[in-house]
């Protein structure tokens, strides 16, 4: 292959290189930066109230009929729902990954307003609201008080008015929630006066629909031929409680005028008081904001913060923004701590390689192609769509180890033409590349093939292992193409021939040996000799420990400066002849004893195989055991804890219990904010049970690793709280991983009763379950919020009576719901905004069902008749909501895995029970991201996946050697190293996580790789006329330092992956682990094996195709022939 060109033209060398870092760098420029890739499917949220229902009307009135009108709709994969006693209905229409979400939109829309006829008056005149979110939230902005001018209903307005219509309009913002009401203007209507007077509540609802009104008169003078053109104003809603207060709601025929006032309290109040909100134990309120599908999250949250920024500049005097939720605090620790890792893994390859090669200017040579080839990645990122991600990232961390490998070969190759006593550096690299360049290109496609089948797989985990894949593709093709060009014309410009003595022209190791030994003459004495090489290796350990450990970011300025100290001194001694030297003498060691283990190992070929079968046993063996999961958990720093409190509970005894629990937590020292939010939980919903706690942990250097980390606040919570709350429950949990799913980092699954039967009998179903469930080894904890034994009044009218005094069912029925339910009447503008008027009966006018004797209903003949007349209360219980998955009615269940155990273990347990306590027409589905994962969780698609990564490797290595044959000796050395990584996940207790399996997919290529250049080299001594059993031995030898060297290289700059701490940690041990685990072990079983499946492998293939020798005259080979031919004397 002519690659001349590049070494003649240095110049066009370098431009290329050049060109290539700054296409890079402008592609990073404008790259997305984010968490994960975008994965979460588009979500449509359907929500609407219906004030004064239960939860069973809305579920019957409202739910259902929404809910058929929208299933069915395109790209749906499933819809869920839920109805609650405050009147609210919630519908969730989750679609298939990467469907357009502004379609989904617009279809659940038009089925909306299909079904808007079907719909309660009262439900259409609030209207039904249609949104394009997600499930999980981005970032949570606290509005709160420190002085006592500000309360809490300030506060909700203030952020209503001034905060949310700004963060609204936020590109990419879904929805913005706010826990807290809008003013309302509530009208308090007297019961007792009310009956004096003979009104109802629907007197005065029409009172102000009278009066209360926007109206267009329109205009005098208009088409008159007059001078003048007056425009009629008519006043318009009323916007103070003084002006409601003089609303007229009747007029006597005495004419006396009977104004609001009269029988009602007017004031400027909330629409909902079913919240409280707190931060650090101030008034406080909240608004978390969520994301549309497809959006930029870290762009999101970064414009809403600046937003917030420019709005605290005119915050009055004593109220302050603060973010106790943030995603972007993780991603950008994250993000750090592998840029970090990156770095370090930079500077031990660059030792590594230096170690192994002795010259400085050998070593630079494959450093360049290090930044060209990552930096170059980032334009092609850039073209299909990518983003800057923690797979990205890792994908770059792990290829620093790789891309180095092209260059290596091309330095070792020019070396050895050196050696061959080439005096022109230029006809060395020339002649060199004439060599190699087809091999260099062959097992870069060879590596680039291993990361294109893993991109078609479908799901959650195809697209993480797409953006793994290809960002490993473009960087290893890059390194390619850097080897071609800018390496060879560097190894012509920077090396130098090497000089020979008397007309011989020593080898390589030769050269090292006199090199070394009249340098040894020179230095000093042979202790000196000894313990220079000893105490850099000592040193070097050392360095390597303290970056592991993070001393070089100077925890303590002691450690920093041992660290720093330690490292100068490492550096000094590597430079030195004496450890060159001693690297020198412990190599041909290594390299001497090779030789007699490679020859065993050919000798005993039944053993070989016995190793190569034991490998792939083990393997299979620790693939079905090793707990999977998708994504590893992690230190976020927040977390989320749940108060549920027995059915029946006031909310000022939950708001009390909460109040505890808050000064709990701010007594635990890893804590920097707890929200407070009485009235919601984010599991079950609104309610006066429930309550929320939004955890801000300290970051992640103010916290001890391991007594302030997530899971030990966690675990604090829970012993603290199991003394403190008696009459509750207190559920803890860190968010999800992935955004865009669900609120819990746990398993979700909905419970659904099939019958159309009883809710008691179903939840008695569900409770067996979960008691089962709960005993299972592989569970911490599963539970469910919901519960039947609410204690509510069920409402029986006598029709009969009704009728008999001129009244209606409905009628009846909407007296109630102007006392006790809360009335939309009618809307007033203010602040620029319109809100509702809200009628009720006074607290104290509702407070127990004695109060409905004082409740008085006009009757056909004028007079009022006590509702007790007509209506009978009997004491029940039933459920606070009620839910719905796929039109079934569903329970939905929480939990976690027990310790030791990963979510595909939870999830096996989940079946095994379901089959054995669920009887016929109750089941179960999976929601959110436990969904995705029980879909790709069968292990079938992986399988295949991996399966055809071998093909692919498999069919290419047939193309390039002609033969189906000898590409055996390659593919069943590759079961090595991923026994080792499962082995090594064992040792260290990680899950088969997305980490893991992406470490696999690079581990295919890497020992393809150094397989291939065993045989490769065996192969071409095969040609010129050696032995079968020589020629694997001389490819061996020759192939050792380059993969010691690169295997050693990914190995050691991972070692801060592998051992990594704190925030990212547990991803990043799991990539570590599985890399430096599979490398290590497949790289020492590799070496010693592979020469022997060669042997075999080609001694079978010539029995059917004999060798045709190609270089006759073995020019440059004769010493190898000589030397081989001694071997086999020696070990054959």
């Amino acid at each position: 292959m002519k690659l001349d060109t590049f070494i003649n033209r240095p110049v066009l060398s370098t431009v290329i290189s050049i060109f290539i870092v700054l296409l890079g760098l402008i592609g990073l420029s404008s790259l997305p930066i984010t968490k994960f890739p975008d994965i979460a499917p588009p979500t449509i949220r359907v929500s609407t109230t219906y004030n004064g229902a239960n939860a069973q009307a809305v579920l019957n009135s409202v739910i259902a009929p929404l809910e058929e009108s929208i299933n069915g709709a395109e790209g749906m994969t499933y819809i869920e729902s839920t109805a609650t006693n405050a009147g609210s209905a919630d519908i969730s229409v989750h679609f298939e990954q990467g469907f357009d979400p502004d379609m989904a939109a617009v279809d659940v829309q038009n089925r909306v307003s299909k079904a808007l006829n079907l719909l309660p008056a009262e439900v259409t005149q609030v209207g039904v609201q249609t949104q394009k979110r997600q499930s999980s939230m981005l970032v949570g902005i606290a509005l709160y008080s420190d002085v006592p001018e500000y309360d809490g209903e300030f506060l909700d307005n203030y952020m209503k008015i001034n905060v949310i219509p700004v963060l609204q309009r936020v590109s990419g913002v879904g929805d913005v929630m706010s826990f807290g009401g809008d003013y309302s203007m509530r009208i308090w209507i007297k019961p007792e006066i009310m009956a004096q007077y003979g009104l109802t509540p629907s007197d005065v609802a029409a009172a102000l629909k009278d009066q209360n009104v926007e109206a267009a008169p329109g205009s005098f003078g208009a088409q008159g031929n007059q001078s003048f053109q007056y425009t009629l104003k008519y006043r318009g809603r009323y916007e103070t409680p003084e002006e409601f207060e003089n609303i007229v709601v009747r007029t006597n025929a005495n004419g006396d005028v009977l104004r609001l006032k009269d029988v009602a309290d007017v004031e400027l109040g909330k629409v909902t008081y079913d919240f409280e909100n707190t931060l650090n134990g101030k008034p406080a309120t909240m608004a978390i904001v969520f994301q549309t599908a497809g959006s930029n999250a870290t762009q999101i949250i970064n414009d809403c913060l600046a937003q917030v920024d420019e709005l605290s500049k005119d915050l009055p005097t004593g109220l302050h923004f603060a973010v106790p939720m943030n995603n972007n605090d993780f991603l950008f620790a994250s993000i750090h701590k592998v840029i970090s890792t990156l770095i370090e893994a930079f500077i031990l390859v660059f030792f590594v390689v230096y170690v192994f090669l002795s010259d400085i200017r050998s070593t630079l040579i494959p450093a360049i192609a290090i930044p060209v080839a990552l930096v170059g990645t980032f334009f092609f990122m850039n073209l299909i769509g990518f983003s800057v991600n923690l797979i990205t990232l890792s994908a770059l961390v792990l290829a620093i180890a790789i891309v180095v490998d092209d260059a290596i070969v091309v330095v070792e190759a020019v070396h050895a033409k050196l050696d061959a006593g080439y005096k022109s550096s230029r006809k060395a690299a020339i002649d060199a590349m004439s060599e190699i360049g087809t091999a260099i290109i062959s097992i870069t496609l060879v590596m680039m093939l291993v990361f294109i089948p893993v991109s078609f797989m479908p799901g959650t985990a195809g697209i993480f292992y797409r953006q793994f894949g290809l960002t490993m593709a473009i960087a290893i093709g890059l390194s390619a193409l850097n080897a071609l060009t800018l390496s060879p014309a560097l190894c012509a410009v920077f090396l130098k021939p090497h000089p020979a003595a008397d007309g011989h022209e020593p080898s390589l190791k030769e050269r090292m040996t006199d090199a070394y030994s009249a340098a040894g003459k020179a230095y000093a004495s042979k202790m000196q000799t000894l313990w220079i090489p000893l105490g850099t290796l000592c040193l070097l350990v050392a360095t390597i420990t303290f970056m592991v450990k993070g001393w070089f970011d100077f925890p303590t300025v002691a450690q920093g400066i041992i660290a720093i100290v330690c490292a100068i001194a490492t550096v000094a001694g590597l430079f030195t002849q004496a450890f060159k030297r001693g690297f020198e003498r412990v190599f041909s060691f290594i390299l001497k004893h090779y030789n007699k283990w490679t020859g065993f190992f050919i000798r005993h070929k039944i053993s070989c195989a016995g190793i190569v079968a034991a490998s792939i046993g083990i393997l299979v063996w620790l693939m079905s055991t090793t707990p999977s999961t998708l994504v590893p958990n992690e230190d976020t720093g927040v977390l989320f804890c749940m108060v549920d409190m027995p059915p029946g509970t006031s909310q000022e005894r939950t708001i009390e219990v909460m109040n505890q629990v808050d000064t709990m937590l701010m007594s635990i020292p890893a804590v920097k904010y707890s929200q407070k939010i009485a009235g919601y939980s984010f599991i079950a919903g609104q309610g006066a049970t429930y309550g929320t706690f939004i955890v801000k942990l300290k970051d992640w250097s103010e916290r001890d690793k391991k007594t302030e980390s997530s899971d030990a606040v966690l675990g604090q919570i829970y012993a603290m709280t199991g003394q403190l709350v008696k009459d509750g429950r207190v559920m803890a949990f860190a968010p999800p991983m992935i955004d865009g799913y669900s609120m819990t980092n746990g398993f979700e699954l909905k419970m659904q009763d099939k019958t159309g039967g009883d809710v008691d009998q179903f939840f008695a179903i569900v409770q067996g379950f979960l008691a089962q469930l709960n005993a299972q080894p592989e569970i911490q904890m599963a539970y469910t919020t919901f519960n039947p034994t609410f204690p509510q009044y069920k409402i029986d009218i006598d029709a009969a009576k009704a009728q008999k005094a001129g009244l209606s069912t409905s009628g009846i029925l909407s007296t109630l719901q102007g006392y006790y339910g809360s009335m939309y009447v009618s809307n007033f503008n203010r602040f620029g905004k319109i809100y509702r008027v809200m009628m009720q009966a006074p607290p104290e006018s509702r407070i127990s069902p004695e109060t409905l004797k004082n409740i008085k209903i006009r009757s056909a003949n004028g007079s009022m008749a006590s509702l007790e007349n007509f209506v009978t209360l009997e004491k029940v219980y039933g459920p606070d909501l009620l839910n719905r998955f796929n039109l079934f009615t569903s329970i939905s269940v929480t939990g976690s895995p027990a310790q030791g155990y990963s979510s595909g273990q939870a999830l096996e347990a989940i079946a095994r029970v379901a089959q054995q306590t669920l009887p016929q027409g109750y089941g179960y589905e999976y929601s959110g991201m436990t969904r995705e994962e029980g879909e790709s969780g069968s292990g079938n698609t992986t399988a295949i996946i991996f399966g055809l990564c071998l093909l692919f490797v498999y069919l290419l290595l047939s193309a390039q050697y002609e033969s189906y044959i000898i590409p055996w000796a390659v593919i069943l050395s590759i079961p090595f190293g991923l026994m080792g990584s499962f082995v090594f996940a064992k040792i260290f207790d990680v899950n088969n996580n997305i980490y893991l399996q992406i470490a696999l997919i690079m581990l295919i290529g890497l020992l393809a790789k150094n397989a291939i250049l065993i045989v490769e080299f065996a192969l071409e001594r095969r040609r010129t006329g050696m032995s079968v059993v020589n020629a694997a031995i001389a490819g061996a030898e020759a192939r050792l330092r380059p993969i010691l060297m690169t295997s050693l290289a990914l190995i050691i700059g991972l070692l801060p992956m592998m051992f990594a701490s704190g925030v990212g940690a547990n991803g990043n041990r799991a990539l570590g682990v599985g890399s430096i685990g599979g490398m290590l072990i497949g790289m020492i079983l590799q070496i010693l094996i592979v020469p022997a499946l060669f042997v075999a492998f080609q001694l079978i293939q010539e029995k059917f195709t004999p060798l045709k020798w190609e270089d006759t005259d073995n020019a440059g080979i004769e010493s190898e022939i000589e030397q081989y031919s001694r071997l086999s004397l020696i070990h054959i």
